[in-house]
């Protein structure tokens, strides 16, 4: 089975589960009809689904073979698919996807990273660590599979899109931390992030001394340059 998308699992799902239903209501209303009780009908359906014939006649028998033969023909047929669907990972995939989509539905005073290198798989493990809720954000596929494969709640997709600072719930933020390599992006998505989140804490990385002032200017709190610190640790610790 080839791999499907979230709306196609959860479209296959629904049939699936409206075929079972109509059946059990086809038996059930029919043999109702017939004069059996609801409950009693209730049970006469079971039964001819799993061949277990009582001694009916008339339009009762008519009615318990049509549910042995298309009935179980249906039955059979939705098993399959449910079967393949395991066997190929689809079924696991949209576990996956729905699991990720009702901790986002939860997620208040969370940590967005944007970027998902070295800085943000660490900043995202200690918060991790700590019970904390955080999202790591990045565009890069074959890096989002690797940080989810790491059990990492990561989000596909370019941070410097408004639409998915707005996906991650930015309004609903403590904090947002701009792990991303290139200064001028991290410039661009704290001016975005101000617009949507003015209240917003914002943590950005810099490569470059001279854009500290820039960022801070744009609405970011603290700015980081690695070298400076990276620096500034090393002439602490000489004797």
């Amino acid at each position: 089975m080839p791999n499907l998308t979230q709306e196609e699992i959860s479209m296959r799902i629904k049939i699936f589960l409206g075929l079972i239903i109509f059946i059990i209501l086809i038996g059930s209303i029919g043999f109702s009809i017939l004069g059996h009780g609801f409950s009693n009908s209730l049970l006469m359906t079971f039964e001819s689904l799993a061949f277990m014939f009582s001694e009916e006649t008339g339009a009762s028998k008519i009615l318990q073979i049509f549910l042995a033969i298309f009935g179980v023909m249906t039955l059979a047929w939705v098993f399959t698919n449910i079967f393949e669907m395991f066997s190929s990972g689809n079924f696991r995939e949209y576990l996956k996807i729905r699991d990720f989509f009702n901790k986002m539905k939860s997620m208040k005073k969370h940590y967005i990273i944007a970027g998902g290198g070295r800085v943000g798989e660490e900043l995202a493990f200690k918060l991790k660590a700590q019970g904390k809720k955080y999202i790591i954000v990045e565009k890069n596929l074959e890096a989002v599979s690797k940080l989810k494969k790491k059990d990492f709640l990561v989000m596909l997709g370019d941070v410097t899109d408004e639409e998915v600072l707005k996906k991650a719930k930015l309004s609903e933020a403590r904090m947002l931390i701009l792990a991303l390599p290139e200064t001028e992006k991290n410039l661009l998505v704290t001016l975005t992030a101000k617009e949507i989140a003015p209240e917003v804490e914002i943590i950005a990385r810099a490569d470059k001394p001279s854009f500290v002032s820039k960022l801070k200017k744009a609405g970011a709190k603290t700015v980081i340059v690695p070298e400076i610190e990276a620096a500034d640790k090393i002439f602490s610790s000489l004797k």
